[in-house]
């Protein structure tokens, strides 16, 4: 099995730099449009909480 250095790539990377970033969207304008609390955004972006099924059900109806 190939060994390599990269450490793996997680939920709150990839909704930063595929979904936020592109969409300009900020952490704020995400919870608002999500109608949650600021901090149920800051931590899955910041890597502190994994997204729960409940959370990603939010995400998925915001457009």
């Amino acid at each position: 099995m190939l060994m390599t250095k990269l450490k793996p790539v997680t939920v709150g990377e990839i909704l930063v730099e595929e979904f936020m970033r592109p969409m300009g969207l900020t952490q704020q304008a995400l919870s608002e449009a999500m109608g949650v609390q600021r901090k149920h955004v800051n931590e899955p972006c910041n890597d502190r909480r994994n997204v729960t099924a409940a959370t990603a059900l939010i995400l998925a109806r915001v457009r």
